[in-house]
């Protein structure tokens, strides 16, 4: 007798697979298809440990390749890690943050923008190393404590604007220049001690409809065409920088705006033969960004051979679209 599968069945298969598709794609470049399995890939595991349990009552092990599968590719979205003491002399610490220009307007204080709070913020927690995304020109000079800054600056070049802060020396510094966008991504060469670590500042292509756009009143625009493209030049951007910390010998950090989640193939590429802090030593759910409440990872720090996460937090300052990442790493 063939056997018949209940509606819940049926439901549990199409999740099944509509999980697979979501993990191939964090592998190939579907497109827009990508970005939204990026995005709902914990909201699939969730539905798909529901149905495994109904599954597991009901004798139907069928339901557990979606978890099993899950749990092979990647790291859980929600962390539980204990911080390791250490003296302040083991170790060093980043910050990374896309400060949206230090313009953002302060809801208990809509006449004033977020700067002299950020800058305020930055100071409480006196980092080694500071990698601003969106930074300003006129506000990375208010910051102090830092003899050592390279503002990504150039004549005649429509970039927007990265800075490296640094309490140690920088003894080298460039750019990986991405084609046809205002984004980019620069780096920095830092001697600390006896080392040298090589920290790039990177800000990737975003998804936001930019203020042409919103000048035509939404007018002629293809939507899938540009998430397309943009998801396109973020793998083309990934690729870049990935190749250019490959060509050095150096001990290397990895941080800023990916504008993209731990799911998806521009994540992925980035983080080959490296680690995240968050997965390493972070908690919760790490939120960088908030989608209409929703909570992305779209910032990260990824970090090479021979370097040990101390601690990894994320805040909540509301001072910019992104939030802040802290992170202290040791030298092995």
């Amino acid at each position: 007798m063939k056997p018949t599968l209940s509606k819940i069945d049926k439901f549990s298969i199409t999740v099944l697979i509509v999980l697979v598709l979501g993990i191939v794609s964090s592998f190939f470049n579907f497109g827009i298809l990508s970005v939204l399995f990026s995005v709902i890939m914990p909201l699939l595991f969730i539905i798909n440990c529901l149905l495994s349990i109904c599954g597991v009552i009901k004798k139907k092990y069928f339901t557990l390749i979606g978890v099993i599968i899950y749990l092979t590719f990647y790291s859980f979205f929600f962390q539980i890690s204990t911080k390791i003491d250490v003296k302040p002399l083991d170790s060093f610490s980043l910050i990374t943050y896309n400060a949206r220009e230090f313009k953002q307007y302060v809801a208990d204080d809509p006449k004033h923008n977020a700067s002299t709070k950020i800058i305020k913020f930055v100071d409480s927690l006196n980092a080694d190393i500071i990698a601003f995304q969106e930074s300003s020109y006129k506000d990375v000079k208010k910051i102090n404590g830092y003899p050592f800054i390279f503002i990504g600056y150039r004549d005649n070049i429509d970039k927007s604007l990265l800075t490296i802060y640094s309490k140690y020396p920088i003894i080298n510094q460039g750019y990986v220049d991405f084609p046809n966008t205002k984004n980019n991504a620069i780096y920095a060469d830092i001697k600390i001690k006896q080392d040298t670590i090589r920290v790039y500042n990177c800000h990737l292509q975003s998804f936001i409809i930019n203020q042409y756009v919103i000048a035509d009143n939404y007018k002629n625009v293809n939507y899938w065409k540009h998430l397309n493209n943009t998801n396109t030049k973020q793998i083309a951007q990934a690729h870049l920088i990935k190749s250019h910390a490959d060509k050095s010998n150096l001990k290397t950090i990895i941080c800023g705006d990916f504008n993209s989640t731990q799911y998806s193939q521009t994540y992925r590429i980035l983080k080959d033969s490296m680690k995240d802090s968050y997965i390493t030593n972070g908690n919760g759910f790490g939120k960088t960004y908030s989608f209409f409440k929703y909570p992305l990872q779209l910032d990260h720090f990824l970090y090479g051979r021979k370097i040990k996460v101390i601690s990894h937090d994320n805040f909540n300052l509301k001072l910019s679209d992104h939030e802040p990442i802290y992170v202290k790493f040791k030298i092995k």
